[in-house]
């Protein structure tokens, strides 16, 4: 009995090794968005919290009040604008990762059809390696008993 073979063994090896690198990348992106929403929040929040004077103040104070306002609404604009690139990063990898896992999920089927079809053909010329040896044995014994019976024909 020959061993099965898959033809296709070191693509399947690498499309493995591309998408164990995709789901890397993946989980990296994830981490990068999860990071960037947290740094967004934490913006928010200190935008938020931040207190007016309501009363009378100097120009210098009215300036540095204002100056910090504006300070942390450019800060929770910027962490807005890195959580939509983190999460368009994310979903190109996901994209990535998706194409790859299709890659594999579609050699491995193939392996696994050709796998059950090697399995037949095992099975078959099994039974009929067994056929043969059944038959053998019977012409043996039915020669090896005397004259044939006028209704079964030998083979010479």
């Amino acid at each position: 009995m020959k061993r099965y073979h898959f033809s296709l063994e070191a693509v399947l090896r690498v499309r493995r090794a591309q998408e164990e690198a995709a789901t890397f990348a993946l989980a990296q992106a994830n981490h990068h968005r999860r990071q960037a929403i947290a740094a967004y929040r934490a913006a928010a929040v200190r935008y938020e919290e931040t207190e007016l004077n309501r009363g009378e103040q100097d120009l210098a104070a009215f300036a540095r009040e204002r100056d910090l306002i504006e300070r942390r609404a450019a800060t929770v604009a910027a962490a807005l604008m890195a959580v939509e690139a983190a999460s368009d990063e994310a979903a190109a990898r996901q994209a990535e990762w998706s194409a790859a896992a299709q890659l594999v999920a579609a050699l491995e089927r193939l392996d696994d059809r050709r796998r059950s079809e090697w399995r037949v053909e095992e099975q078959r010329a099994e039974m009929a390696a067994i056929d043969e040896s059944a038959i053998a044995g019977w012409l043996a014994d039915s020669l090896a008993t005397g004259p044939p019976r006028p209704d079964i024909e030998v083979p010479a």
